[in-house]
């Protein structure tokens, strides 16, 4: 056997950071530093370079006090080496379908084909475009879903940034051990818990699909219904308009959040919270007297709490609706709407519909069983034909 020159044994970790702290220290980056100071610098200066950051961008950072900021972006930026054209030119797409597609996900196009700034995960994305062409679907049917995925991941993206950042930014540059530590914790965000979120949608989604199907019917061939059976309730907040002319951004925020994690704390399967809308949320559910139940639910809950928080109004109405795109569309979404704005602060109001598909189900109807129902007032509405006979309800106990 042949004997191993020096140049080819493996270097000792320790050999190794001796070595980089020397390189860092003749470049001028570890000036005025000692003990666990410079220690972390070592390491912070280390991570980037692991990440191929070069010495003058590393100085320009120091320089600029933003070297702890530089780490955690570089952390959460993945290696690019993918152009437009380069794309398009391996998965035989148009440019223009895939820069559709990008910037409905919310990545970023260049005005230069040419620049590499996509990874290998996007090239698969582009790939992608083609398989779900073979299953059958057309761009048009596509698109208003990749919009709907690029809303939810910037939604994310937001949640968990403003997280990180409360924490991290609240007091400017953050110091490096603690750019470190935050770095570390991103790092592991966006690897290890992409995990549970695979399995959340995926579960998610054969619910979805179970729903989906009680609206099959053998005349399709097997295709999907999209109009089905639906009972739809909306509840806002009473006065949130005037609200924002009194409080602060942040402080209509957290009121905006409270309504949100109310419904959402409500929202039991077979209800679900569809969307939020500043100052509203819409629940949804193909169980009408589930949904009453959920409505009458949000607003004791909500008025029970002594706050100061705005009261919130509530209106619940079914009808045949279409989903699409993760939103629901159709007559009951607009009745529902519009039976909100004639509840009092605190009120459930219903449709006629909605009361009788709950009496016929539960067979309880005046003041005995779950329910306490009193008639209101016929109303009309803008686009709905005819008088409608409206319900106020409560919780019978």
């Amino acid at each position: 056997m042949p004997p191993r020159h020096l140049t080819s044994l493996p270097i000792p970790q320790r050999l190794r950071s001796a070595m980089a702290e020397t390189d860092y220290d003749r470049a001028g980056l570890l000036e005025g530093l000692t003990g666990n100071e410079r220690r972390i610098r070592v390491e912070v200066l280390s991570a980037l370079a692991g990440d191929g950051v070069g010495i003058e961008t590393m100085r320009e950072a120091i320089e600029r006090g933003r070297l702890g900021l530089l780490l955690i972006e570089r952390t959460l930026a993945p290696d690019d080496g993918w152009s437009m054209s380069g794309i398009c030119a391996h998965t035989g797409q148009d440019p223009e379908v895939v820069s559709k597609w990008f910037r409905a996900l919310g990545r970023p196009v260049s005005s230069d084909p040419d620049e590499e700034m996509y990874t290998d995960e996007d090239a698969e994305i582009a790939e992608r475009i083609e398989r779900y062409r073979a299953l059958g679907f057309s761009d048009d049917e596509m698109m208003p879903v990749v919009r709907a995925i690029g809303r939810g991941v910037l939604n994310m993206a937001d949640a968990l940034g403003g997280l990180l950042g409360e924490a991290l930014l609240a007091a400017g540059e953050p110091e490096p051990e603690m750019a470190l530590r935050y770095a570390i914790e991103a790092r592991r965000i966006a690897e290890q818990d992409m995990l549970h979120l695979t399995h959340l949608v995926s579960v998610a989604l054969a619910d979805r699909i179970r729903s989906h199907a009680l609206a099959i019917e053998e005349s399709t061939a097997g295709r999907l219904q999209g109009a089905q059976e639906v009972s739809v309730c909306f509840a806002d907040l009473v006065g949130f308009t005037d609200l924002g002319e009194n409080v602060s951004a942040a402080e209509l925020s957290e009121v905006a959040e409270q309504l949100s994690a109310c419904a959402t704390d409500i929202a039991t399967r077979p209800v679900r919270l569809a969307k939020t809308i500043g100052d509203a949320v819409m629940l949804v559910s193909s169980d009408t007297t589930a949904l009453v139940r959920a409505a009458v639910e949000l607003a004791r809950r909500w008025s029970d709490s002594d706050d100061g928080r705005p009261d919130v109004r509530v209106g619940v109405a079914n009808g045949i609706g279409v989903p699409h795109a993760g939103d629901w569309y159709g007559p009951p979404v607009n009745l529902a709407s519009r039976v909100t704005t004639t509840a009092r602060p605190g009120q459930v109001v219903v449709t006629a519909a909605v009361h009788d598909a709950v009496v016929a189900r539960t067979g309880e109807s005046g003041q005995g069983g779950e329910f306490r129902w009193r008639v209101a007032a016929p109303r009309r509405f803008k686009g709905i034909r005819g008088a409608q006979r409206l319900y106020r309800v409560t919780a019978a106990s």
